[in-house]
């Protein structure tokens, strides 16, 4: 795994869009449109959405600025499936840790039908059309909608001790950059894994696949995150074990 970079959130963060049209050769399209078939075939969940890389990136102690045009799902699905290709999808996503009353963090695993089956990552996702505020996108509105959809949990709830932005991740295997964001909930472990189980489960009877098909919930410390690394040997989102760390260090 390529080093990451895990840093303080700058005071000001701004993801512009940009609207001039992505050009990519047509060979490298023909390549996207190639594999992409041949996973669709695999997993016919998979949909070729709006998908936004990076262009430009401007960064200082106290801004970060990052400018983004569109792409699409497929064009991002060959990226993170052919390590150090020619025109990679340089994507920025906003994530979230949820932090219990009991000071556990929790996390989930990826459901059979995503494009990274079983993998350990915190609630979060890429950005969309709906996030934009003129040519600003909204982040807190991006990561909010996330956790409705991916946990059933509210920045708005009165259970809610505190959000706000927490890091700022890069570099890694694939170049991407994250905004994570940090949710202080009044709930306790065992209270937040109820309503995780109970979200899931209307979304089963209402006929929705979730996105998260276990949540996993480790202990803030040092002892708890140090076994928990050592001995779940599942596929992880490359910036979960250096958070982890991070958050035992302080």
């Amino acid at each position: 795994m390529k080093p990451i970079l895990i840093e303080e959130t700058p005071a000001q963060v701004t993801v512009k869009y940009d609207p001039t049209p992505l050009q990519l050769p047509l060979n490298i399209r023909e390549q996207h449109q190639k594999y992409w078939d041949t996973q669709i075939e695999k997993n016919s969940y998979l949909r070729n959405g709006e998908v936004f890389t990076i262009t430009q990136i401007n960064k200082t102690q106290k801004e970060l600025q990052v400018t983004v045009v569109k792409t699409d799902y497929k064009h991002f699905l060959y990226t993170i499936r052919h390590e150090d290709c020619a025109f990679p999808c340089k994507v920025i996503f906003t994530c979230v840790a949820v932090i219990t009353s009991d000071n556990y963090i929790a996390f989930g695993r990826m459901n059979q039908n995503t494009a990274t089956p079983g993998r350990l990552q915190f609630t979060g996702g890429g950005l969309d059309e709906s996030d934009l505020e003129g040519s600003v996108f909204n982040l807190e509105k991006s990561i909010g909608k996330e956790l409705k959809e991916e946990m059933g949990l509210s920045i708005d709830s009165p259970h809610t001790k505190s959000f706000s932005p927490k890091f700022v991740k890069h570099k890694g295997t694939y170049d991407s950059w994250a905004v994570m964001f940090e949710l202080k909930v009044d709930n306790t472990s065992e209270e937040l894994k109820i309503l995780f189980e109970r979200h899931n489960q209307s979304l089963i009877e209402t006929g929705e696949q979730p996105e998260f098909e276990e949540f996993l919930l480790v202990l803030l410390n040092s002892d708890s995150v140090e076994s928990f690394i050592k001995n779940d040997s599942s596929l992880k989102e490359d910036y979960l074990e250096p958070i982890l760390r991070k958050y035992v260090e302080e």
